[in-house]
């Protein structure tokens, strides 16, 4: 998968990869379910010859996001650097992926207690639904919007298989009020992707900016369960040095691997105040035909969850619908892209704003 993604990613640059100063490889979970450590040895193994510093980043799902962001501090001195998200689960089932999964979480205050990652968005939309007095039936139809966008992207888990919206109502429960179709699934994949401090060709899109923020890893050390600081925060950043605010957004990437996560984004990005996220899904302000198209490519939900790779399939879905060779999913006009891209429940965020160069 990493080398079939870096050899995309090379072609589509039309350049070598003597071109390329540095590789930054995101990964979460090759340890624990590989028994695959040090993947910056295992990328230089694919590149015989080559003598440029490779380095592991892991921030739990938002790794990628982590990658992207050291990548842009180094273009500055290595002008060309390649991004590399890459995660493997589907060889491990059951109790190895749950415990595994867990470690983003903090070992005492949350794994101790059994408390996994789907209890843990599950009491979050506990509160939210409570809160806000909102029916599950808005979370079925983020699910559904998901679904039926990952229909329409070759490279999705779930491109292959409609997915109705009986199904996602009679679907078992995970974590009340989750269903299974609440939650992203256990995904394969790698992306790859290329930037420069330097202008290479007509396809060029730029990266206007980019914020990593770290809140605290547990959520039993948080005051507000609807709401993650870290995204708010790097959203703010983001916006004051894209120089853009939300009404220029014309496409998002958001991380729902549960869809509780989905409205929580669309709060903490700041296109609705709390507990009004509702009503944009109701509405149609998300789907591919609305003011603000939500997660074209599928999301996490349909296009699938590989973690280490997550936040830069975003990136890779806004630079293509940008570029406009999204085919099928094309959304009309996209100008400027968002995607956000979180860690663990919260405990870390990045944003990154992307446009025409």
């Amino acid at each position: 998968m990493i080398y079939e993604s870096m050899c995309n990613a090379l072609k589509d640059a039309t350049i070598s990869i003597k071109d390329i100063n540095a590789i930054f490889v995101s990964n979460f979970l090759s340890g624990p379910l590989n028994k695959q450590l040090h993947l910056n040895a295992l990328v230089a193994s694919l590149l015989p010859g080559m003598n440029v510093p490779i380095v592991r980043i892991e921030a739990a799902c938002a790794s990628s996001g982590a990658a992207l962001k050291q990548a842009m501090y180094a273009i500055g001195s290595l002008k060309t650097v390649m991004v590399i998200g890459v995660e493997k689960m589907t060889q491990s089932i059951g109790v190895k992926q749950i415990d595994a999964l867990a470690m983003a979480s903090d070992q005492l205050l949350d794994q101790s207690q059994g408390l996994t990652l789907p209890a843990s968005y599950g009491l979050i939309a506990q509160q939210y639904m409570r809160k806000y007095e909102i029916d599950h039936k808005v979370l079925e139809e983020v699910s559904f919007i998901n679904h039926k966008n990952a229909n329409l992207n070759p490279l999705a888990h779930f491109y292959h298989k409609e997915v109705t919206k009986e199904m996602i109502n009679t679907s078992p429960l995970i974590a009340s009020p989750l269903n299974l179709y609440d939650c992203s699934p256990i995904s394969d994949g790698a992306v790859a992707i290329i930037i420069s401090s330097e202008k290479s060709g007509d396809r060029d899109i730029e990266i206007l900016a980019s914020h990593f923020v770290t809140d605290s890893i547990s959520i039993t050390q948080r005051g507000n369960l609807t709401s993650f600081k870290a995204s708010r925060l790097a959203a703010k950043k983001a916006y004051r040095e894209a120089e853009v605010d939300m009404k220029d957004i014309d496409i998002l990437e958001v991380h729902d691997c549960f869809t509780i996560g989905e409205l929580l984004a669309l709060e903490d990005l700041g296109f609705c105040n709390s507990g009004e996220a509702s009503t944009l899904v109701e509405d149609g302000y998300v789907l591919p035909s609305g003011d603000l198209p939500v997660n074209t490519d599928g999301g996490l939900i349909g296009n699938g969850h590989p973690i280490g790779a997550t936040g830069l399939a975003q990136v890779y879905e806004v630079v293509t619908q940008i570029r406009g060779e999204a085919g099928l999913r094309q959304i009309a006009n996209v100008g400027v892209g968002m995607t956000q891209n979180i860690g663990g429940v919260g405990g870390t965020a990045a944003v990154t704003i992307l446009g025409e160069d």
